[in-house]
């Protein structure tokens, strides 16, 4: 995974590419205070609802983080950016920033994780790994029946990881789609949608999690990052 880019410049999109950002959302007191001076009244009002102080934090982060590259590319101040939702709340940039640029942000425990392309509806997740009781449950009623018997079949000990792979691949394409639950998630992964219209990726994120990139096309050249 590269680094942060030192250079403006690093932060343009070349024909073909899209790029993904994750970042810890563990943040020193100071840099909180900047990510939020950043937000909008509406995030600021989301983050006070939080009950806990710690995810309270990791919402300012995320968001802060998701403005602060949105401003890189756009070249503009983090607290200028507005968005767009559609009628499935899934946001875009506000029209006055052109409609190029495409984004997606997911978070889950203590790290974020943001794709950005231009031209191209695009989806991200990213999920802690984890053993959850009713993960069984979970995918006889939400993946197809052979995902869900392929799960089943595996030792305990590969489980967790195989599940959360299906699970945010399903759910960067349904991002991506930007229409809720509209696309059925038991159908299989392999089958949810033709592969010469859209891209998959497994990104490195962070040790203990998985992330899936889903993007409108074929033939993109990924580049990853991690914000600092």
């Amino acid at each position: 995974m590269s680094t942060t880019p030192s250079l403006a410049g690093s932060f343009q999109l070349a024909s073909g590419e899209v790029h993904s950002w994750c970042a810890s959302l563990d943040v020193l007191p100071e840099t909180s205070a900047r990510l939020y001076a950043t937000l909008s009244l509406e995030e600021r009002h989301r983050s006070a609802r939080f009950r806990f102080e710690r995810d309270r934090q990791r919402f300012i982060a995320a968001h802060g983080v998701l403005r602060e590259l949105l401003g890189r590319y756009l070249q503009t101040r983090p607290g200028r950016i507005c968005y767009a939702h559609n009628a499935f709340g899934k946001p875009d940039l506000s029209p006055e920033f052109g409609g190029r640029l495409k984004f997606n942000l997911s978070h889950s425990a203590g790290l974020a994780l943001v794709a950005i392309a231009a031209d191209a509806d695009i989806g991200v997740d990213v999920e802690y790994i984890r053993t959850q009781p009713d993960d069984a449950e979970i995918a006889r009623c939400f993946f197809s029946t052979a995902e869900a018997d392929q799960l089943l079949s595996l030792p305990n000990h590969l489980y967790a990881e195989a599940f959360i792979s299906c699970w945010t691949k399903k759910e960067a394409y349904l991002k991506a789609c930007g229409n809720g639950l509209t696309v059925p998630l038991n159908v299989a992964s392999a089958d949810i949608a033709p592969a010469k219209r859209w891209s998959f990726f497994s990104l490195q994120t962070a040790p203990g999690y998985i992330g899936t990139l889903a993007i409108e096309g074929g033939c993109w050249r990924l580049g990853q990052w991690r914000w600092r």
